[in-house]
């Protein structure tokens, strides 16, 4: 159609995006930009509608290409493929990873203005060698949710410090010799090294071009030693959160309680929809003596934004992830669809966060608990190898269990692995003890 006019006709503009033909009163829309989305999030595609409603010059699209086990391998074949995402979801400790590899946009000049409205535990995450690298989306504040009814039929403390702690699993385990207090999955590193962080532990940590490894530590130790202890008591169950096994044990009660985050509500939702109302939740127990840095938490999950370091369209794809990450109504959307606690600090008022979740509808202060909590989380640091590091703790623990070696063994040798690996690829590495 348009070829039939000719190219000296007047009054032909391009705003905000959209081409307006001023011809008998006609208006045609242009293409718009066209942007690819990597997220696994559920509900993600009905945040992203939000955004394409306001934005016609900008059309995003939800790709579920990887999810969070797999994000690094696929996003790195996808660059060398030459169709990378415009846009990545990204768990923090795999991003160093992406920026190590060129996978990710240096976005520091034009996020600088958001870092004073941003979590601080968060801003840390995102940066690596003194740039940005993504904007937070979230953070994941821990907790001890547990079956308020059943801790009262069996007459059974909340644990406020960890000695309480194995103290109510060893007498639940004497009471209730078919029931656990919890599980200590020896498949999910990530919680062993966020309850190493509540004692100061940091495991990565860059210095100019050195990466620092602490892994084998004397925070590390105490850890190890307490959670070794309550395996060859049989007071805690072994199972993997989240697999078949332990949600059974879940639904029907045989585990009594899940050390998670703040995001953890809607998922024992689905799989123990009939215990709505009698769960309650506390912060994670506390070391008792004063020595050393102790935290309310650790940093378990919590995702990052990040623009791909091949998108055609940089600046459209900055806009998207700032809107995202900091707009109130994408932020309130995702607090409602997918329960995240934000990393940006204005959005900690939206109405979404003053009622409880609807699994635990009693505790009113919930994400007043949350907010306390994510204030008192260390600032650590993730590595480049992160899931090499996260493999060689499956296998080194999967032997310890079977009794082969204590568990400080096991870190002593994921520490060996990690230091090596970093040095295989040309790193210059120093072990901090």
């Amino acid at each position: 159609m348009l070829d039939r006019f000719p190219s000296s006709f007047p009054r032909v503009r391009r705003a905000f995006g959209v081409i307006n033909f001023v011809i008998l009163g006609l208006t045609l829309p242009a293409d718009p930009i066209r942007l690819t989305y990597w997220n696994w999030a559920p509900h993600i595609e009905e945040i992203v509608a939000i955004w394409n409603r306001q934005n016609p010059d900008v059309q995003v699209t939800v790709s579920r290409a990887a999810g969070p086990l797999e994000i690094v391998p696929k996003l790195l074949a996808a660059h060398r493929g030459g169709n990378p995402p415009d846009i990545t979801n990204v768990i923090y400790q795999d991003l160093p990873a992406l920026v190590v590899n060129g996978l990710v946009a240096d976005i520091t000049q034009t996020s600088a203005a958001l870092k004073a409205g941003t979590s601080p535990v968060a801003w840390h995450l995102v940066n690596l060698g003194g740039r940005t690298w993504a904007l937070p989306q979230g953070t994941s504040p821990m907790m001890f949710y547990y079956r308020e009814d059943l801790f009262q039929q069996f007459g059974l403390e909340v644990p406020r410090t960890w000695p309480e702690f194995a103290a109510v699993a060893k007498k639940l385990h004497r009471l209730q010799p078919n029931r656990r207090l919890v599980t200590f999955p020896t498949g999910e590193p990530g919680l062993f090294v966020a309850l190493t962080h509540q004692l100061g532990a940091n495991w990565w940590a860059l210095d100019g071009e050195v990466w620092k490894i602490s892994i084998a530590t004397p925070e590390a130790k105490r850890i190890a030693d307490f959670w070794q202890d309550l395996v060859r008591a049989d007071a805690v169950a072994t199972s993997q959160h989240w697999s078949p096994e332990w949600s059974g044990a879940i639904a029907d009660g045989r585990l009594l309680g899940l050390i998670s985050a703040v995001w953890a509500p809607p998922l024992l939702a689905n799989i123990t929809p009939d215990t709505r109302g009698k769960w309650n939740v506390v912060p994670l127990p506390r070391w008792p003596d004063e020595a050393g840095r102790h935290y309310a938490s650790g940093v378990m999950g919590g995702s990052a934004t990040a623009v791909s370091s091949k998108t055609k369209h940089p600046e459209e794809a900055i806009r998207f992830i700032k809107w995202i990450t900091s707009d109130p109504e994408a932020l309130e959307a995702y607090i409602r669809l997918v329960n995240i606690w934000p990393a940006n600090l204005e959005a900690r008022r939206l109405p979404a966060l003053a009622i409880a979740p609807a699994f635990i509808p009693e505790r009113k202060d919930f994400y007043t608990l949350a907010n306390a909590i994510d204030l008192e989380t260390p600032n650590i640091s993730w590595g480049p190898n992160v899931s090499m590091t996260f493999d060689a703790f499956r296998n080194a623990f999967a032997r310890a269990v079977r009794g082969r070696t204590s568990f400080y063994e096991a870190l002593e040798s994921v520490q060996r692995s990690t230091v090596r690996d970093l040095r295989i690829q040309g790193y210059e590495v120093e072990e901090v003890p």
